[in-house]
């Protein structure tokens, strides 16, 4: 029997959409032809065969096919590859011959690019890249550029990258235009959005035009008429030329050309002009003493030209006439002793009227409590220095909750700086650690007494059901010298209508300085040493509620939540800035400001007066009392951009922004979090998952995780660059076998609801329901992405099993104090000893500040008398490099490329005293 070989072998192909691939098979000397795919075979009902003879060579053979569906490759068991071969045999079966392996694949492409164009515009003769990433796909698509709709060719100027983008090495005119990005193969065609490129043309000047004008002057005939002219260079002769905006001109929307199209210049003459004076002034008022003055200016003319000054004074003193002396004093003598005489009067009487008051209400209240019980007397060594009367320094507590709830009551604020204090309800109170309540002698200096806002408990007994926030001597409060609880005990946990476990953390601060921290939410608060003078207690809050902001103009945007600092302990007629030297604040941003930073940033301070512009960044002058400094993000700052602001004064504070250039997009920095039932029965019935999209600020989501109480957090993601152009699209891919959306699975929010999370961020609820009894663990994959920008999808892997991913609300962080900083004061001491003495090499403060990167607004940090400018950037450094493990090292090494040996003996020998740096 002849030898049977195959001559025709099946081919690896592609099985689309619903149309099979058809596996063909030819063999000589054979009778039959079976198929074997993925270790099945497959059955013979199935193939089609013809059994011929070759006409040229007389060789008898068969033919055969079979179409392979994508139910076969779904249906298999196969775990790479779907695999298929064909076996030919002869009537025995004895000599079969097996053909090469065909490999059979789905042929598919998912909807969304990885990467897609976005509008730009440029100028002409830069590099322009329009990137384009096709979607996931099988096989492999090719991309395709067009531009109006014609196919895009490639020429010196237009490259093809190896990533798909499309590369103009040098812009022309004739670029302009709408583009599109095509993705092609033999499963799909997708295109993306199409987005406009415009090339500009900058405007540039022409040459100056060569100087016109006569400098000819009569001199003989300037003398004489010089005693009539107040300033001669008004009528002497001056040149003028001119340039136009012309090469080029300014072309699709291009600037204009900066600078003057005239300039003038005055004639050099040789005229010599000897000074004259001016008339007289009017006499002045009379002084206290008696004398009035007049004076007049050597003006009429200048000297001009080596001209003689003018001779005699320029100032002119007299005794005023008697009867005006005599009427004036008498006047004001008479006016004074009328007004202290009234002020006098009404202090005695209103201090008078108060007096009766307070004993008034002292018995009435008194006899309240003796219908219920016994009276309370405790004396100092029984009670630990406590004992319940009300103090003189209660304060109301600061910031609203819902501006549904306010009454709308004017009330004093938790501190002396903020008039008119914000409305909040009367209920809540706030006694100082430094009035009755207080069990701390002012006379000890321990260190910081530090204290966090923690408990909550129900007390209304004597207060007629007013809510009090007090200290106790429960167990709660600490025997430590340097911490102890400030607040222990309180019916309301909304305390400064802010979540008192999250969002405010307070802390007794003397001269020894502290560190307040609100991790979770974003904001820290350093108190350099004698920044406070005796001890202070002092709070920083964070709000993200909207009618705390300052109100934005249409083109600005919130960049951060609203930080506060302010002070608790202080009296009702205290109006003193009670910081001896600038603190600084550090909080979270969401502005996206890598690689490509198109903010333009401002400064917004409440510091008593109402919200104001304090600080525009770039633009800083001598009137500006705050200074800012920005962080990129990095491993350092955990990842997050910071804001530092160094202020002398408590305030309120709040970062916005807007686009620098309006040809550039600016973008944020948001956070993705899919939430979902806490039960895992819930998931045996219909169930949602909430997609939140809100702010990089961290209060953002601390406001998500109060709203999503009870439910379990199953996946978050950080850093997704959001553009304020372009609509939001959440997609829902992959859910696994068992589970069914029961909505859409793209929901798309235009930019015109989502509003750049302007509104504490936005979420979207995606329903879902089993098609089981007993359904599997539930799993799927939500895409977010934005259209129109060139930011990559952010997929998240979602799924219910706890050991995956599982977070709840109990995982919040709370506030934290702290008393140690990272370089002892008498350490920052020495270095300011050392660095504000200034130098010609400049490697003294000031080359701290550039190589610090604090040098933006130099003259800020010598614009205080009593602090020293070193110091000042060393608090700007402590807060800076929070977390960093390597500062003080780091520190050590900038001032040794400065070249200052003598501080760097003093950090060696601070770091030889540990053996290794530990972040605080």
């Amino acid at each position: 029997m002849d030898e049977i070989t195959i001559t025709s072998q099946p081919k690896s192909g592609y099985v689309i959409r619903n149309k099979p691939l058809n596996l063909q098979c030819r063999a000589n000397h054979a009778t039959k032809i079976r198929f074997k795919c993925s270790s099945k075979w497959i059955d013979d009902s199935r193939i089609e065969k013809l059994i011929g003879t070759d006409s040229t060579s007389g060789v008898g053979f068969v033919e055969a096919s079979v179409d392979i569906s994508r139910i076969d490759v779904d249906t298999s068991a196969h775990i790479d590859a779907f695999q298929c071969q064909c076996y030919a045999s002869g009537d025995d079966d004895q000599d079969v011959v097996a053909s090469d392996v065909a490999t059979v694949h789905l042929a598919y492409m998912r909807k969304h690019f990885l990467k897609s164009p976005v509008a730009q515009r440029v100028q002409e003769g830069t590099t322009l890249q329009l990137p384009c990433q096709a979607p996931e796909s099988d096989p492999k698509a090719e991309l395709t550029w067009y531009k109006d709709g014609v196919v895009v060719q490639a020429d010196a100027n237009v490259i093809r990258a190896s990533d798909g983008s499309l590369i103009m090495s040098a812009a022309r005119l004739s670029d302009s235009g709408n583009y599109t990005c095509e993705a092609t193969n033999v499963a799909n065609s997708r295109k993306t959005d199409p987005v406009e490129v415009q090339i500009y043309v900058d405007g540039g000047w022409s040459e100056w035009t060569p100087w016109i004008g006569t400098c000819h002057v009569d001199c003989p005939l300037l003398r004489q008429h010089a005693h009539r002219i107040r300033d001669p260079h008004d009528v002497l002769p001056h040149q003028r030329r001119t340039r136009t905006c012309n090469n080029p001109a300014p072309l699709n929307g291009g600037e204009y050309c900066k600078g003057e199209e005239e300039m003038t210049r005055n004639c050099k003459v040789p005229c010599k002009l000897d000074g004259g004076w001016s008339s007289w002034s009017e006499w002045s008022a009379c002084s206290s003493s008696c004398h009035r003055y007049r004076t007049r200016a050597c003006t009429v003319p200048p000297p001009m030209n080596g001209g003689a000054p003018c001779f005699g004074d320029d100032l002119m003193t007299q005794e005023c006439p008697a009867q005006l002396c005599t009427a004036d004093t008498s006047r004001i003598v008479i006016s004074d002793t009328a007004v202290y005489g009234t002020v006098a009067s009404i202090f005695i009487v209103a201090s008078f009227i108060l007096a009766i008051l307070a004993m008034f209400c002292c018995k009435r209240g008194g006899g309240k409590k003796r219908k219920s019980s016994k009276p309370l007397k405790m004396t100092p060594e029984k009670a630990g220095g406590i004992y319940y009367s009300e103090p003189p320094g209660v304060r109301r507590l600061l910031l609203e909750h819902e501006h549904g709830t306010l009454l709308g009551e004017k009330i004093s604020s938790c501190s002396q700086y903020f008039e008119p204090p914000p409305p909040l309800p009367h209920s809540t109170t706030l006694r100082s650690g430094k009035s009755a309540f207080s069990g701390y002698s002012s006379t000890r200096n321990a260190g910081s007494r530090a204290a966090l806002i923690q408990e909550c408990s129900s007390s209304s007994s004597g207060s007629g059901g007013k809510r009090t926030i007090l200290r106790t001597s429960s167990s709660n409060c600490s025997d430590d010298d340097n911490y102890a609880t400030l607040y222990d005990y309180m019916e309301d946990k909304s305390v400064l209508g802010l979540d008192t476990s999250q969002n405010i953390v307070a802390a007794q601060i003397d001269s020894n300085g502290a560190r307040l921290s609100l991790s979770k939410s974003g904001a820290r608060l350093i108190v350099p040493e004698l920044a406070v003078e005796g001890e202070k207690m002092m709070y920083l809050a964070v709000s993200d509620t909207l009618s705390d902001q300052p109100h934005l103009p249409p083109v600005e945007s919130a960049l951060s939540p609203v930080i506060v600092i302010g002070q608790c302990d202080v009296s009702m007629s205290t109006h003193d800035n009670i910081l001896r030297r600038p603190v600084v604040v550090s909080f979270r941003h969401c502005a996206s400001t890598f690689p490509r930073d198109n903010w333009q940033f401002t400064l917004y301070a409440d510091e008593g007066t109402g919200w104001q512009k304090a600080v525009t960044i770039g633009e800083e002058n001598l009137n500006t009392n705050m200074f800012v400094q920005f962080e990129q993000p990095g491993k350092k700052n955990d990842g997050f951009g910071w804001c530092h602001v160094m202020t002398y004064s408590l305030a309120r504070l709040m970062l916005a922004g807007h686009p620098r250039r309006n040809s550039l997009s600016a973008a944020k920095r948001v956070h993705l979090a899919v939430f979902g039932p806490m039960d895992m029965s819930a998931y045996r019935r219909s169930f949602e998952l909430r997609v939140y999209c809100v702010p990089e600020t961290g209060a953002a989501m601390e406001s998500v995780w109060k709203q999503e109480d009870g439910s379990r957090l199953l996946c978050e993601s950080n850093d997704f660059i959001l553009n304020e152009k372009g609509n939001l699209c959440i997609c829902i891919e992959d859910v696994v076998p068992g589970y069914s959306c029961e909505g859409p699975e793209v929901v798309e929010i235009s930019e015109t609801q989502h509003r750049w999370v302007a509104q504490n961020g936005l979420h979207c609820s995606l329903k879902f329901r089993p098609k089981e009894t007993n359904p599997p663990p539930f799993s799927t994959r939500v895409i977010v992405y934005q259209k129109a920008s060139s930011t990559e999808p952010m997929v998240m892997e979602v799924s219910n099993e706890p050991e995956l991913y599982d977070a709840t609300s109990e995982e919040r962080e709370k506030g934290s104090v702290c008393v140690e900083f990272r370089l002892p004061f008498g350490v920052k001491d020495e270095l300011a000893i050392l660095l504000d003495m200034p130098n010609e090499s400049h490697s003294d403060w000031r080359g701290l500040a550039k190589k610090l990167h604090y040098d933006r607004y130099l003259q800020f940090f010598a614009s205080f008398p009593d602090c020293s400018p070193t110091s000042l950037l060393l608090d700007l450094w402590e807060a800076s490099c929070s977390g960093s493990a390597r500062a003080v090292p780091d520190l050590l090494q900038t001032l040794r490329v400065m070249g200052r040996p003598d501080a760097v003996m003093i950090l060696e020998r601070f770091l030889s005293a540990f053996p290794q740096i530990v972040s605080p």
